[in-house]
């Protein structure tokens, strides 16, 4: 590789991860409001449920939209959770209830982890 090709390849890779560090500022904005949004309504009915689920979610989506943690450890932080949260705030079991928060939270974190780097090629192309 002559010098040229190096310092076109070192310019091209500046740039990629300029344009990464500007998904990141937006989506540390995004992530948590998104997960305020679904702590809301996928959380069991209590203050403690929706808390919970908003600090977890919250963490969960920086740590695989942002940090690019492994996602299915992620997804099984959430299910550990999710099952405690239903059992703490029923007393037992609640499946309805279970499946209809896990649900939500495994979905978006799960879409989250595959599509960030989506959006990373998408922001690419745009700002070029």
């Amino acid at each position: 590789m002559s010098n040229s090709d190096q310092d076109q390849m070192f310019s091209i890779l500046d740039k990629q991860r300029q344009n990464q560090l500007k998904v990141d500022r937006i989506l540390k904005i995004v992530l948590p409001l998104t997960a305020f949004l679904l702590s809301v309504i996928c959380a069991n009915l209590n203050w403690q449920s929706t808390l919970g689920t908003f600090v977890i979610l919250t963490i969960a989506f920086i740590a695989v939209g942002i940090k690019r943690q492994t996602l299915w450890l992620w997804l099984l932080v959430l299910v550990v959770y999710c099952g405690l949260d239903n059992y703490l705030s029923f007393g037992q079991f609640n499946l309805i209830a279970l499946r209809l928060q896990l649900g939500a939270m495994l979905l978006f974190t799960f879409m989250i982890g595959i599509g960030r780097p989506y959006i990373d090629r998408w922001f690419m192309k745009s700002a070029s």
